[in-house]
């Protein structure tokens, strides 16, 4: 039998390889489980404080709502039944959003034009289902949203240390009334159950692994913040959300003030400058070409499986690879800094509210510890 040769005295011990090398990805029950009759007013959940589960990568949440003996013709509204939270927040022991403020529509949003899975759409699902017309189920729906924690799966960075209850992480959800799920709600109004489920990272058992993620304690932010009443030619700067950090991705949801997503008061075309350098002058019809070539989503109608959405437009800056988003390196990211301006030049059709949904790294370390390899 033959043995390791000891180290010399003063000889370096080999680096450690990989996070990824050393574990494996983990999906854990937690016990919250939420049954609520839907409403013509919203309900908050309890507010659930995180169980500890070493490092956490993101949450899933199961949501079905069953009807039953409908009579009434169901339709749903346009962003439902994405939109079944009215709230969704994840945030940390001090109350700082990570994850929100906003509903579970533009949860959906970043779940799907966010760069996490090869399948993102959650209506391109074989989870999904929404249940319309005037049988028996009429109104009944099941959809997995999924709260993203980890930004890329080969380096788990972005994943956050969770074992701390002291301290502890929190999600605040509040079930939409029935009125913004339906536009014809069913005969009686269903039975919504969500149950939340954590994925992490066990530690793994290679000792020549690393045993924490890349720059370990880089926290990924989504926040949204609101323009309201743009009508006519606009030329306005984006609120200061996330600048002085790399941004990961930008995504606009317009709205007509008081009503639905509109793609047809949205500016055709759009200029978006950075620190007075033009990033961006498309029309609607070549954004849609690129969004559609970059995330591979093909269908020719809005808003159903597979098909770009009404009134949202996405620009990535985490395509590092040309055959997609997302899995990238960082090598992408738009470097910040507080105070750059970020400025929209074009004309709105009608009076409208712009949603501007942001991504950014709060990094640990120098910022290019966000990059692979570093």
């Amino acid at each position: 039998m033959t043995t390791a040769a000891p180290a010399k005295q003063g000889q370096q011990a080999a680096p450690l390889g990989p996070f990824r090398a050393g574990t494996q990805p983990t999906v854990l029950a937690t016990g919250y489980v939420q049954t609520k009759t839907m409403t013509t007013a919203t309900q908050d959940l309890p507010q659930w404080q995180i169980p500890p589960s070493n490092i956490l990568r993101c949450i899933y949440l199961e949501v079905t709502c069953t009807t039953a003996s409908n009579a009434a013709t169901v339709a749903f509204q346009g962003d439902a039944p994405l939109n079944v939270f009215s709230t969704v927040n994840f945030a940390d022991a001090g109350g700082t959003s990570i994850v929100g403020s906003f509903d579970s529509y533009t949860l959906a949003m970043v779940q799907k034009w966010g760069g996490y899975a090869a399948s993102s759409d959650p209506r391109n699902n074989a989870a999904y289902s929404a249940t319309t017309g005037s049988g028996g189920t009429g109104g009944s729906f099941n959809v997995v949203l999924r709260i993203p924690v980890e930004v890329v799966n080969r380096t788990g960075i972005g994943s956050l240390q969770n074992q701390s209850t002291n301290s502890p992480l929190t999600l605040s959800l509040t079930l939409n009334s029935s009125g913004n799920i339906y536009s014809t709600a069913p005969t009686t109004l269903g039975s919504v159950t969500v149950t939340a489920r954590l994925g992490g990272y066990w530690k793994g058992s290679n000792s020549a692994a690393a045993q924490v993620p890349q720059a370990f304690g880089t926290t990924s932010y989504w926040n949204r913040t609101s323009i309201a009443a743009l009508n006519g030619a606009s030329q306005f700067q984006l609120p200061n959300l996330g600048l002085g950090n790399p941004l990961r991705s930008l995504v606009f949801l317009n709205y007509a003030t008081g009503g639905a997503r509109t793609s047809t008061n949205f500016p055709d075309p759009l200029e978006i400058d950075f620190r007075g350098n033009k990033l961006y002058q498309v029309s609607q019809n070549l954004w849609k070409f690129l969004m559609s070539e970059s995330f591979g989503f093909s269908s020719t109608t809005a808003d159903a499986a597979n098909g770009l959405d009404t009134g949202v437009f996405v620009l990535p800056f985490n395509q590092d690879f040309e055959k997609g988003v997302g899995a990238e390196l960082g090598n992408g990211y738009l470097s910040t800094n507080v105070g750059d301006a970020i400025q929209l030049i074009g004309t709105w059709g009608a009076s409208c509210t712009l949603y501007e949904l942001v991504n950014f790294l709060a990094v640990k370390g120098a910022p290019s510890a966000v990059q692979a390899g570093s």
